[in-house]
């Protein structure tokens, strides 16, 4: 499915259930576009498929002390569905899926990832997260990569593309 159709359905469902699931969605690859910011990329280099789960843990103003901390109470206040925004992908073997503006508010999110099911130690899968354009005027993107021998990673990426924030 088209990756409008993908954000259309994925916060359709956010709406409803606060949970998405984004498995069955076909992935954008090999694409030189950049991705609009607020943009979420699942990537999966290794030889076997995994699911990967993103939960918003909360969202804030600045960058916690902690790592994958938020701090301060934005105003105005973000809607419940990106406080509590928790989505599901089930990426195949060396496939990339990207789903365009999930992140929606100029806010900093505070997110956690699982890989498979499983928390990640030792804060391998948390990180503060500010998808609007900062000093510089380039916004971000949110990665989860699975790498060639299984290991996670989160990834944040600049881009030149505002996505909802231009």
């Amino acid at each position: 499915m088209p990756p409008s159709t993908s954000r259309r359905r994925f916060l359709a469902a956010l709406g409803t259930t606060a949970t998405a699931t984004l498995a069955g969605c076909s992935a954008l690859t090999g694409s030189s576009d950049d991705p609009p910011a607020g943009s979420l990329r699942f990537e999966n280099r290794h030889s076997v498929p995994h699911s990967i789960r993103v939960e918003v843990a909360g969202v804030g103003t600045a960058p916690g002390d902690g790592q994958g901390e938020v701090q301060g109470e934005p105003d105005p206040p973000v809607r419940e569905s990106q406080r509590t925004l928790t989505a599901t992908g089930a990426v195949d073997p060396e496939e990339t899926a990207l789903y365009e503006r999930v992140f929606t508010a100029p806010v900093w999110y505070a997110v956690r990832f699982r890989l498979d099911g499983k928390r990640l130690e030792d804060g391998a899968g948390t990180v503060a997260f500010g998808p609007a354009p900062g000093d510089d005027e380039r916004g971000s993107f949110l990665g989860a990569e699975v790498s060639e021998t299984g290991e996670f990673t989160w990834v944040v990426t600049s881009t030149g593309n505002p996505g909802p924030f231009g």
